[in-house]
């Protein structure tokens, strides 16, 4: 191609123009995407986060609030009132404890579709340049570059993964054993009782050859309360009040191989750049320092991001009221705290070395010091080697976030001695763990990088530093319900069935491919049998099924194709369907003692 060339690429709505002059390029739209990839290990992290948020309640394991789709403000579950409402504590009388677990069948599957308009536009233009008349058929010679190894495949998860002190785990089943204690003094109207409970588990991992690990290969968030010293007061017949302060362990964890096939790459490796850059041994020509005779593909996994961090102590309480006007109907209201986390970790991110070479190479040229001198005279300090190599060998970090509040009001009837019907609705405050804050122990290559265009370009709004990254996740709250009803069969046995919506956080206008859960209905059965000896024995099925589907750049988070948006985008221009079902079966074994 001879200088004074225009290449044009344009598909769907974005448009990049590059002029060839006297054999310099000179990018007049859209330069800055270079640096679109920095934010991507931080909204990744969100998104791990937030898939947890999908699992509210469903791991706190009490088979009688499953079974009644977790309706049960105003009709609380004995000594797991302390989350579901406190206030429920004072219909425990004497000495009791319980015992319960928990036990998941989860499958979450991904179908990686074939690529839109936009992303076989990038691959139709660049096989025309190089291969005229190719017709977009792929030669045996330019396999190699174009190999995409989730172009039509699917992904599956595994098995579960939990974050615990000492770091991620990978478990063979999803399952766990609970339990708690209830004190009540004869003639007093307190009862006092404390419990350990998970308010939010979830985790998987996927295998190392697994497509979707671009996604993530493992991720883990855990918020376990492990003592709840909790207290329920007797005002008079009608009302009664109670109060928790959970004492709880959170952590949260993530391995991340990433790609980016973002449009810079796809021009990185244009042969133009081979025909006036490089010689036929692939060594540069003409201005050595700069080399951009790499070819570097556009699926290439150019690193792997790990972090661990966690937090031993978190504080947070609840309080909730009954109040009963009338012996058939009960009203109830419950409040969660918000929970403030602080975690403190280790962090890794080894780049692939032919990659990490790439960056290298044109670091000890002698052009890379005279731009670190610019724009260190701006205050933008750029990376240098030092940094580079640094990158993969790890330190410490630190996360903030805030788990939101929670709030739900309920009532029950006994509509007849044999019938008793529950309705709840909650509220969540999603919106506030919008804000995300991890700081590393030095500075970061990619975050330097990242930090020069968010304050040239975005005026910091995406708050990238060398050292630090704070994200808007742009969550909303929710407002949902459940209802459920209980049969009395007899003084023994009661059957129990539930229902409760469960919409997504995740605003509709903007979605993201990397939460398989989104809107869903969770489904419930379950009985209660009661011994002899008053104890007693609760059994709860739960069923959940959430499809979603990405049309071609339709999700920023995932397979977004706008090189305007600083979002991460594993799968480029590719259609994408999600499918998350779960089986959740619960027991509750409760005796006096």
């Amino acid at each position: 191609m001879q200088p004074g060339t225009i290449i044009i690429i344009q598909n769907n709505n974005y448009k990049v123009r590059l002029n060839m002059i006297y054999g310099k390029v000179r990018v007049l739209r859209n330069s800055h995407r270079a640096f679109k990839c920095i934010p991507w290990l931080l909204i990744l992290l969100a998104s791990t986060s937030t898939y947890a948020a999908f699992t509210d309640s469903l791991t706190v394991g009490n088979a009688k609030a499953l079974g009644l789709g977790h309706a049960v403000t105003a009709d609380p579950p004995g000594i797991d009132s302390i989350h579901f409402n406190p206030a429920g504590l004072t219909r425990l009388k004497g000495r009791q404890m319980h015992i319960k677990g928990v036990y998941g069948l989860f499958e979450t599957n991904y179908d990686l579709g074939g690529y839109g308009e936009y992303q076989q536009g990038l691959i139709d233009e660049l096989l025309e340049y190089q291969y005229p008349g190719s017709n977009g058929v792929i030669p045996p010679e330019a396999e190699a570059y174009f190999y995409d190894e989730a172009l039509n495949s699917k992904s599956s998860v595994e098995g579960p993964t939990v974050m615990l002190p000492g770091g991620m785990i990978d478990i063979p089943f999803a399952g766990g054993v609970m339990g708690g204690a209830s004190y009540s003094p004869p003639g007093s109207n307190m009862t006092f009782a404390t419990n350990v409970y998970a308010p939010m588990m979830s985790g998987y991992n996927r295998a190392e050859d697994d497509p979707g690990r671009f996604f993530q290969e493992r991720g883990a968030f855990t918020l376990l309360t492990y003592f709840s010293p909790s207290v329920g007061i007797e005002i008079s017949d009608e009302l009664q009040v109670g109060f928790a302060l959970n004492f709880s362990y959170a952590g949260m964890g993530l391995e991340l191989p990433a790609r980016e096939p973002h449009l810079l790459l796809w021009q990185y490796g244009h042969p133009w750049f081979q025909d006036n850059f490089c010689n036929d041994d692939g060594t540069p020509t003409g201005t050595p320092d700069l080399n951009l005779c790499h070819i570097v593909s556009p699926y290439i996994s150019y690193g792997d991001l790990r972090i661990e961090a966690d937090q031993a102590l978190v504080m947070s309480y609840n309080f909730g009221l009954l109040w009963s006007p009338e012996p058939w109907i009960t009203f109830g209201l419950s409040y969660n705290s918000a929970v403030k986390n602080d975690l403190d970790g280790d962090w890794e991110f080894p780049i692939d070395p032919f990659f990490n070479q790439v960056l290298l190479d044109n670091m000890n040229g002698s052009l890379w010091p005279s731009f670190q001198a610019l724009t260190g005279a701006l205050g933008l300090p750029l990376p240098g080697v030092a940094e580079t190599e640094a990158q993969g060998k790890g330190g410490k970090v630190n996360v903030q976030y805030e788990l939101p509040q929670h709030a739900s009001a309920g009532i029950s009837i006994q509509i007849t001695p044999k019938w008793k019907y529950n309705f709840d609705v909650k509220w969540t405050e999603w919106s506030v763990f919008s804000d995300i804050q991890i700081n590393f122990d030095r500075d970061i290559a990619f975050l330097m990088l990242g930090s020069i265009a968010d304050k040239l370009l975005y005026r910091g709004q995406n708050g990238i530093e060398p050292n630090g990254v704070r994200y808007q996740l742009n969550l909303q709250d929710v407002t949902y319900w459940g209802m459920g009803t209980e049969y009395q069969y007899n003084d023994k046995l009661a059957f129990r069935l539930g229902y409760e919506n469960r919409p997504s956080a995740v605003p509709s206008e903007t979605p993201n491919a990397f939460i398989p859960i989104n809107d869903g209905i969770l489904y419930s059965v379950g009985i209660a049998y009661e011994f002899e000896s008053e104890n007693t024995l609760d059994f709860s099925i739960g069923y959940m099924n959430s499809k979603s589907h990405y049309p071609p750049c339709s999700a920023d988070l995932g397979n977004g194709c706008n090189p305007n948006n600083v979002a991460y985008g594993p799968y480029q221009g590719q259609d994408l369907r999600s499918e998350v079902s779960f089986l959740l079966f619960e027991v509750l074994y409760s005796r006096y003692f």
